[in-house]
């Protein structure tokens, strides 16, 4: 006798499971005999898809959103305006100043196009590229070219963004309808039970009415569950698939030490693929200020997710 196959609910965003929704809906809506099983809670359903609807809704329409969007235009008009400093600088009479502005270009390659990424790994690689361009590596570079009034200025339009982000996040949690967190924990629940009667109903009927619905809803699961945003991404946290190379030893400056590494992901029977710094994944650190051992920590991005640790050592100045 056909089951109903797992969804993987909790992996989905909250587009993706309210999308999920209204597929169930409308098959129930087809599949008159299921709809008759599931009884009241059908109209429970069409209830639980409003309310995500609305928290949709919500997160898309808050008063924020217009000033977001302005400061998020702030800061491409900044990191634009960087680059075509450096581009002036590739074409300096001095050589040193044509030095400094091709390796500032490749700094700002490997974060690729900054300018048309989404919020959250904007705001990611926005804070290393700042923190890079303070450093002792670049600083130098950047005050040849002229560009510490831009750091400062991106600096500023960042700081700015965040806190229009945290003041939108807390506007939302305010909102009377409650979160999206209870109200779709409110609707797996539903979800469950809809579907534990199918499947009861499936087995004890003498005839596979039932069979068709269950066809269907099983095809758009594998669907969802293969083309979810988490699915769709390479888990590095899978052990053995990303392969950190050894990090040397570091030695105390009094500053926080942040060595570059190398890592590349590995899943069987294919090639080994190297992995982009900034692209595929951002580093965060911890401990690495003094004489000891620091833990330095991979962020999956992009087509990439999960985290990796690592260790590595800093030692007394020689």
């Amino acid at each position: 006798m056909k089951k109903i196959v797992t969804v993987h609910l909790r992996t989905f965003n909250n587009e993706e499971h309210y999308e999920f929704l209204v597929v169930l809906k409308d098959l129930l809506l087809v599949f008159q005999a299921a709809k008759t099983v599931v009884g009241a809670d059908y109209d429970t359903l069409l209830v639980q898809i409003d309310e995500e609807k609305a928290l949709i809704n919500n997160m898309r329409k808050s008063d924020f959103t217009q000033t977001i969007a302005d400061t998020d235009q702030r800061i491409d008009r900044t990191v634009t305006g960087m680059n075509s400093l450096i581009d002036v600088g590739l074409h300096h009479f001095d050589p040193t100043a044509v030095e400094a502005a091709r390796i500032l270009k490749n700094r700002f390659k490997a974060f690729g196009d900054i300018t048309h990424k989404a919020y959250e790994e904007q705001t990611a690689d926005v804070n290393i590229l700042i923190g890079d361009l303070n450093s002792d590596q670049y600083a130098g570079k950047v005050t040849l070219l002229g560009l510490s009034p831009w750091v400062t200025e991106l600096a500023e339009a960042e700081a700015t963004f965040e806190s229009l982000i945290r003041q939108r996040n807390t506007e939302s949690a305010q909102k009377p309808q409650g979160d999206f967190r209870s109200v779709r924990r409110d609707s797996d629940i539903l979800y469950h039970r809809m579907t534990d009667r199918i499947n009861a109903a499936a087995t004890i009927a003498a005839a596979p009415i039932y069979d068709d619905f269950i066809n269907e809803i099983n095809a758009r699961i594998e669907y969802f569950n293969t083309h979810s945003h988490h699915h769709t991404r390479k888990n590095i946290s899978v052990a053995g698939r990303c392969v950190i190379e050894d990090v040397a030893e570091q030695t105390w400056t009094g500053k926080p030490v942040t060595p570059l590494i190398k890592a590349c992901y590995r899943q069987e029977g294919k090639p080994a693929v190297e992995l982009i710094f900034a692209r595929d994944f951002f580093v965060t650190y911890k401990n690495n200020v003094k004489v000891g051992t620091a833990t330095l920590i991979i962020h999956g991005k992009n087509g990439y997710r999960g985290q990796v640790k690592t260790t590595f050592s800093i030692t007394g100045a020689k």
